[in-house]
């Protein structure tokens, strides 16, 4: 791994990804049907997983450590949204730093930073 790879995934916005799903152990509150922060992070973190995955030997995983994003627009139920990151330090092989952005057909819809570190699988019981 080293700065200035990328990675991208593209998906379709779906009823489950939607800001007012419903899930039963969670505060319910009415809140607008379009993409939500959290579906769009996860959609990140994926993308960077993903990214590392592709590069670690047999054996090793990857964790989240941080992310820092600004979700900056809407986007409904039916519409793609493409996820693009790039690796921006990488530190003793093992602390990953990406830039992350999401868009849709009208443009970014969210930014920001995530950070990884490699682990062993054995150690998670992966």
């Amino acid at each position: 791994m080293k700065a200035g790879m990328k990675y991208e995934t593209e998906i379709i916005v779906n009823e489950g990804m939607l800001a007012n799903h419903n899930d039963p152990q969670l505060p319910a509150i009415e809140l607008p049907a379009v993409f939500s922060t959290p579906s769009m992070i996860n959609l990140m973190e994926l993308t960077c997983a993903k990214l590392m995955d592709n590069c670690l030997e047999e054996g090793k995983g990857s964790v989240g450590m941080s992310v820092e994003v600004r979700h900056l627009a809407s986007t409904p139920c039916g519409k793609k949204v493409r996820c693009e990151v790039e690796i921006t330090e990488v530190v003793n092989g093992k602390k990953v730093t990406f830039a992350v952005n999401a868009y849709d057909e009208n443009g970014l819809i969210g930014t920001g930073t995530h950070k990884r570190a490699v682990i062993n699988k054995a150690a998670f019981n992966m």
